[in-house]
C-alpha cells in the first residue's frame, strides 16, 4: 500500500543559529483543551522558490501568539491568534500583520470549516523584551531562532495585546466549508511510518549521521566527501554524492553552501523542535521522508509542507492529528516550515547534482 498514491485527503501534519529557547506558557483550560500563550523571533525565508528550487532569507520575525486547540474526540477545533512584526535582512522594519484563523474538523466524515482573517499595520505591534537582532554572514552563528520565557505578568500582557488586535477579525467573518480528515486517515498514516521506522531500524544501507539520513561527512586532510539528502521521487529514497574537494573548486564551494544547509536543517529539527523531548515529531519528518500528500491539492515532501502551513487553514490541525495537542503550537509550526525549506535546498542542490557535484559518484540509496 503506498500512501502517496491512496491518501485523498490531507493528513495531520527549526534553528541553526545560536539560541535561547523556552517552553511556551502552557495550560489546560479544559479536559479537551490546550492553549500556548508564545512570544519569540525566528528568521524567515521566501514563501515561494526561486529559479533554482532554493528558498532564500527574507529577514526575520517577531511574533505573539495564542495557539488554542479542543479535541473531544469527535471534533477537533483548533484556533490561531497571531501578530507578527517583520524584518528585513538589514534589521529594517517592513510590516506587521494581524491574523485570526479558526478550523473545526468532524473525525468521522473529515467535514471542516475554516476561517481566517488578516489585517496589515505599518507599526511594530509585537510585545516582546527579546533583543532584536542582525542576521550576519556566517551561517554557523547566526541566531535565528529565540522564545522567551514568560512570567505570569508577561504572558497576561502578550494575551492581552493579541487578543485586543484579533477581536475584531475573529468576530467580523464567516466561516466556509473546507476539506478536512478524519481520524481513521490519521491512523493509516501513522501505520505506515511506524512500518517504515521498523523496517529502517533492521536493515538501513545508510551511515547515520547528520539528522535522519540528511546530511554530510567531510574528511579536511584528504578532502573526501559524502553528501546525502531526500530524493524528490521515491517515497524514503536518498541521494547520495561521494567525491572530493581537493583540486575541484567547484565542489569545495557547494560543499560549504551544502553544509549550511543541513546544519541548520539538523539544529532546526533536532534541537528547536524537541526531538528528544517530543518523539511524536518523529512522525512528521518520516511523513515528508516518505512523500506522503498530506494536503489535497498540495506536492508531497519539503516543498508541499512548506506550502501548506503558508496556505492551508487546516495547517495546525495537519500538524496536532500527527503529532499531539500539547506538541503543536504557532511556533514549532513555524520551526517546522523553516527546517522543511533548509531540507529542500540540500535536496535540491543534489537533484541538480552534475552542477554541484561534477566528477563524484553518485547512487540512490535507502534511508529514512
Amino acid at each position: 500500500m503506498l500512501i502517496k498514491k491512496t491518501l485523498s485527503t490531507f493528513l495531520a501534519a527549526t534553528l541553526l543559529f545560536v539560541s535561547l529557547t523556552a517552553p511556551a506558557s502552557h495550560a489546560k483550560t479544559s479536559d479537551n483543551t490546550v492553549v500556548n500563550v508564545e512570544s519569540y523571533t525566528i528568521e524567515t525565508l521566501s514563501d515561494t522558490q526561486n529559479e533554482e528550487g532554493f528558498y532564500e532569507p527574507t529577514g526575520y520575525k517577531n511574533v505573539n501568539a495564542i495557539t488554542e486547540i479542543t479535541d473531544n474526540g469527535l471534533e477537533i477545533e483548533t484556533k490561531l491568534s497571531v501578530i507578527e512584526d517583520y524584518y528585513d535582512t538589514n534589521a529594517t522594519y517592513k510590516e506587521s500583520s494581524v491574523v485570526y484563523e479558526e478550523f473545526k474538523n468532524n473525525w468521522n466524515t473529515g467535514e471542516a470549516t475554516e476561517l481566517k482573517q488578516t489585517e496589515t499595520f505599518l507599526t511594530p505591534l509585537v510585545e516582546t523584551k527579546a533583543v532584536q537582532f542582525k542576521l550576519n554572514t556566517d551561517p554557523q552563528e547566526k541566531t535565528q531562532f529565540i522564545q522567551e520565557s514568560l512570567t505570569a505578568k508577561e504572558e497576561v500582557n502578550v494575551r492581552k495585546k493579541v487578543e485586543s488586535l484579533t477581536s475584531n477579525l475573529s468576530s467580523n467573518a464567516t466561516p466556509t466549508s473546507s476539506q478536512g480528515i478524519t481520524k481513521a486517515q490519521i491512523t493509516e498514516l501513522k501505520s505506515y511510518i511506524s512500518e517504515v521506522e521498523e523496517a529502517m531500524a533492521l536493515a538501513s544501507t545508510t551511515e547515520r549521521a547528520g539528522a535522519y539520513d540528511n546530511y554530510y561527512n567531510h574528511t579536511l586532510d584528504t578532502g573526501a566527501f559524502v553528501v546525502q539528502s531526500l530524493s524528490p521521487g521515491a517515497p524514503n529514497k536518498y541521494l547520495k554524492y561521494t567525491g572530493t574537494t581537493k583540486n575541484n573548486s567547484t565542489q569545495a564551494s557547494s560543499l560549504v553552501l551544502y553544509k549550511g544547509y543541513i546544519n541548520n536543517y539538523e539544529k532546526y529539527v533536532i534541537q528547536y523542535m524537541d526531538t528528544a523531548l517530543w518523539p511524536e515529531t518523529v512522525g512528521w519528518i518520516s511523513a515528508l521522508a516518505g512523500l506522503v500528500i498530506m494536503v489535497v491539492g498540495f506536492a508531497s515532501g519539503p516543498a508541499g509542507w512548506v506550502a501548506i502551513v503558508s496556505n492551508y487553514v487546516g495547517a495546525l490541525t495537519t500538524f496536532a492529528g500527527l503529532t499531539s495537542s500539547a506538541y503543536a503550537t504557532k511556533s514549532r509550526m513555524d520551526l517546522s516550515r523553516t527546517a522543511a525549506q533548509y531540507q529542500n535546498n540540500a535536496m535540491e542542490m543534489n537533484v541538480r547534482g552534475g552542477k554541484y557535484w561534477p566528477n563524484s559518484s553518485f547512487s540512490i540509496v535507502n534511508g529514512y
